[in-house]
């Protein structure tokens, strides 16, 4: 299974998405708050939800 995963930093929500490239099916999706004095804040909290939702141990590519 190639995992990829999406992230997008918004004005409000920073959204994490984990999407199956060979079945082109989204696996898991969070939310984090966005932390605009420091997004890996953010970006941290959403990617560790996702990835906990999905009870996963790697991922192929990441894209911001």
């Amino acid at each position: 299974m190639a995992l990829l995963l999406g992230i997008d930093t918004g004005g409000t929500y920073t959204d994490a998405v984990l999407f199956d490239d060979q079945q082109s099916r989204v696996i898991a999706k969070a939310k984090s708050l966005t932390t605009r004095h420091d997004l890996a804040i953010g970006i941290s909290g959403a990617v560790t939800r996702v990835v906990d939702a999905a009870q996963i141990d790697e991922i192929g590519r990441a894209h911001v």
